[in-house]
């Protein structure tokens, strides 16, 4: 955990406690290090004055102060005090040494036998502490269980609220941990906490999620729907958490069965939420119920003990949460069912390796100032740092998921492992699409600067843009994040790749026939989106112009268009397919040509003679990630051949670079990603599974070790 030095405005006083840094910041203040009067070293999570906005916030708070010091401290990080009363609202716990379970895997990898054993023990047995004392976790994942150097702790019950609450119907959580009853917008009971806990034990075994990732709708369709990837688990273990994971609460083990199976290795009861159950030897748990089991019990005991002294530290970076207000709450309409969210990003740090790749600009493109001609984008006072007279890098951390594969195979396959690490460093966009972000935005902004590079970021977040239904206060807080997210690139140089598929799924059109909203509407969205981020002088910003043959060259005009083009610095393509560089660049001067043609004439077609000024057409980027062997063309003949989806025989193309030769063409750019899925690829035919590979792939979004190493191996030009 990085401390950083005080701040201006940060006080040196907090009550009793001196202040020696901040260790973090999130929705409902700001984190600490600081030193009691004693001299012990204390977490300090000192609340925002517009907490006390928020009706009853006080009494609440107070509530969940006192919920949480009743926690024994078994494998917890214990609230030492608090103030609910004065002026500025704090609370204290202990400051535990050690890293998150998500920076330790996402380092050194997944963990393996008794340390993954000793782990899942570890937190049943917080959560029988934290149950024990009638209180609902409701965000246990992997940020919020610290590897310390007396064992697993489980932190932050900033969200904690009694299980009996009266807002115990309140959707809190992170999406890729969260319960379906969660997500549905149901009662969040202990049983929640055990499927977080299936979730996090499968993330320590198989490095990522259970149920994947990618957009937020499609997340939590999986995690209502779907059945959970469980690699790395085996054995016991695996049928433990299999059934922690199960989407009836009432089916699940309690914490105390979880530490009966796991501690004696008997099989425990899962009917031990007041439903019925299946398994042998003793349950515990709140309900009576019924099951196939030998034993039944009731109850659910806490213990007592002591705690493990002035040397545990929390680092309680990761558990700050920001609650949306009800009018700007996120509210995601999945299959029909609403889930208000509350949610925030996992943790980045700024310590990560710059990822850089030289890069000179072209010459002939827009002057310095970033200002061309006859289509005013950008404005003379932005300048664009694609299109600078002086050489550039890209800057991005290590790709986590190539620099974990590199990790895992350097004994066993050093030559697969020295590809993955070279595909780790090559510059990727880095994605956004959490509500907070702002600590991760932040970080990447102050290493690029550090480094001397440009960061590219890919957001991917507006509401309604995979056809799904978006309530009507979710685009306001769409574009209220969006503000924040610009807030935090401030002056820097940064480039933003705006919402890959939000031209091509318009609502209103063929490819998005929905009856919610129009493409008027889209457009004025983007067009807000776009003045916001270009109120930034260093930010550059480029809209979706999808691909050749979809939707159509012209289609696209009229849809850039209307979403102002002429106010943005450009158009990206090639970001959902694999077209080669050349077809790629083909087709943007084509597009950038209509675009022209219908802004200087008002028409609505392309004539190809029309006489055109390159100064004065639109520039693009292309995504040059997947495409350097070019499209796929089946040898075998499918209903849906699915082209775009995890195509074989793909390798990765051209590095991110701005000497392009193409006076339009301001950069290549790897804006998705190399090695992660595009999702289940069933092309038409019956089954799970990929009929062209014979394997189920991964979710969308996930990655997938194997497919990286294709990609690596294809790569053209090769990986140096």
């Amino acid at each position: 955990m990085t401390l950083e030095v005080l701040r201006d405005g940060d006080p040196g006083q907090v009550g009793p406690y001196t202040l020696l840094g901040r260790l973090g910041e999130g929705g409902m203040g700001v984190v600490y290090l600081a030193r009691d009067p004693v001299g012990t070293r204390v977490a300090v999570k000192l609340l925002h004055a517009r907490m006390d906005a928020h009706p009853d916030f006080r009494r609440r708070f107070a509530r969940e102060v006192a919920a949480a010091q009743r926690v024994a401290r078994f494998c917890t990080a214990p609230v030492l005090d608090a103030d609910v009363e004065g002026r500025l609202a704090y609370l204290v716990t202990e400051y535990v040494e050690g890293p998150s379970l998500k920076q330790a895997v996402d380092t050194s990898g997944p963990l393996r036998g008794s340390a993954l054993d000793g782990l899942a023990a570890s937190m049943a047995m917080a959560l029988r502490a934290i149950h024990g004392a009638g209180v609902v976790h409701r965000d246990l994942k992997p940020s919020n269980v610290l590897l310390s150097q007396v064992g697993p702790k489980v932190i932050d019950f900033g969200i904690a609220w009694l299980a009996d609450s009266d807002a115990s119907s309140t959707v809190l959580g992170t999406p890729a941990y969260m319960s379906p009853e969660q997500v549905s917008g149901g009662a969040a009971g202990p049983a929640s906490d055990i499927f977080s806990w299936g979730c996090t034990v499968a993330f320590a075994a198989g490095g990522a999620p259970p149920f994947g990732s990618g957009s937020i709708p499609s997340l939590l369709l999986r995690i209502v729907h779907d059945p959970p990837t469980l690699n790395g688990l085996t054995g016991p273990l695996r049928d433990l958490v299999l059934a922690s994971l199960s989407k009836d609460p009432s089916a699940r083990p309690t914490a105390q069965a979880l530490m009966d199976r796991l501690s004696t290795g008997t099989p425990s009861g899962t009917g031990s939420h007041g439903g019925p159950g299946t398994g042998t030897g003793t349950g515990t748990g709140t309900g009576t119920g019924t099951g196939t089991g030998t034993g039944t019990g009731t109850g659910t005991g806490t213990g007592t003990g002591t705690g493990t002294g002035g040397k545990d530290r929390m680092a309680a970076v990761a558990g700050q949460r920001k609650v949306l207000a009800a009018a700007a709450a996120v509210v995601v309409a999945v299959g029909g069912v609403s889930a208000a969210l509350a949610m925030r990003e996992e943790p980045t740090t700024a310590t990560s390796t710059p990822a850089t790749s030289p890069a000179t600009t072209t010459p002939g493109t827009a002057p310095a100032d970033g200002k061309p001609s006859a289509t005013g984008n950008p404005p003379a006072a932005s300048r664009n740092p694609l299109r600078s007279t002086e050489p550039i890098t890209f800057y991005a951390p290590e790709e986590p998921g190539a620099g974990r594969q590199a990790a895992l195979w350097k004994d066993d396959r050093p030559a697969d492992a020295e590809l993955m690490r070279k595909l780790a460093q090559v510059p990727h966009a880095i994605r956004l699409n959490q509500p907070e972000v702002r600590s991760k935005v932040d970080a990447t902004v102050t290493a690029a600067e550090q480094a001397g590079g440009v960061p590219v970021f890919l957001i991917s977040y507006m509401p309604g843009n995979e056809c799904l239904p978006a309530s009507a206060s979710a685009m306001p807080a769409y574009q209220e994040w969006l503000a924040g997210v610009a807030r935090q690139i401030g002056a820097a140089k940064a480039v933003v790749i705006l919402e890959p598929g939000s031209l091509v799924r318009v609502p209103g059109t063929e490819q998005c026939p929905t009856r919610q909203g129009s493409p008027e509407q889209r457009y004025q969205d983007l067009r807000q989106a776009v003045q916001t981020l270009k109120a930034n002088p260093g930010t550059a910003v480029y809209l979706d112009g999808s691909q050749d043959h979809w939707p159509g060259t012209e289609i696209m005009a009229e849809r850039l268009i209307g979403a102002g083009i002429d106010k943005a610095d450009g158009f990206f393509v090639n970001t959902a397919g694999y077209q080669s560089t050349a077809k790629s660049v083909e087709y943007g001067k084509a597009l950038s040509a209509c675009i022209s043609v219908r802004l200087k004439s008002g028409g609505k077609t392309c004539p190809q003679d029309a006489g055109l000024d390159p100064a004065a057409m639109p520039h693009f980027v292309v995504d040059t990630s997947r495409n350097g062997q070019g499209a796929w063309t089946p040898k075998k003949r499918y209903e849906d051949p699915q082209t775009w989806c995890n195509p074989p025989g793909r390798g990765a193309g051209d590095r991110p670079t701005t000497e392009t030769g193409e006076e339009l063409v301001d950069a290549y750019l790897w804006i998705a990603r190399a090695g992660t899925s595009s999702g289940r690829c069933r092309r038409g035919t019956d089954g799970e599974q990929d009929p062209e590979r014979g394997v189920v792939s991964p979710p969308s979004g996930e990655w997938w070790a194997d497919l990286a190493l294709e990609r690596a191996k294809n790569a053209n030009p090769p990986l140096s």
